[in-house]
């Protein structure tokens, strides 16, 4: 809390000092009472600078640290994209070899078929 306090009340106290330094005459309470009223003014405008400073700082390390995972972000789907894609591969390959096995089956199907039918046939001649 006194941290707080101190922090809104230096920036008033500089300003009514300088403005003090400044003025060429203070004698009555109207000049003191302007003066502390123009102080405050700039005290506070003096805070609000202070704290856009700060958010703005925050904002860019906002920025940086949004950047920064999307950055990480993207080297991590690129290693699983290629990592799919190689499987995405494997299977292709796979696919493809099961294609040519199976048409190598079924050209031997279709040849022990031929086999099958001519011997049936020659039985039956033979048994005639």
């Amino acid at each position: 809390m006194r941290t707080a306090l101190s922090a809104l009340f230096l920036p008033f106290a500089a300003w009514l000092g300088a403005l003090q330094a400044v003025a060429v005459r203070a004698g009555n309470i109207d000049d003191t009472v302007r003066f502390i009223g123009i102080a405050s003014v700039l005290g506070t405008l003096t805070v609000l600078i202070y704290r856009l400073g700060v958010w703005r700082q925050e904002m860019e390390n906002t920025k940086h640290n949004i950047g920064a995972e999307v950055k990480a972000y993207r080297t991590e789907s690129t290693v699983n994209f290629d990592r799919i894609e190689r499987r995405l591969d494997a299977i292709d390959h796979m696919v493809g070899t099961a294609a040519e096995v199976r048409s190598i089956a079924n050209q031997r199907q279709l040849r022990t078929d031929r086999r099958l039918e001519r011997l049936e046939q020659y039985q039956e001649e033979s048994t005639i």
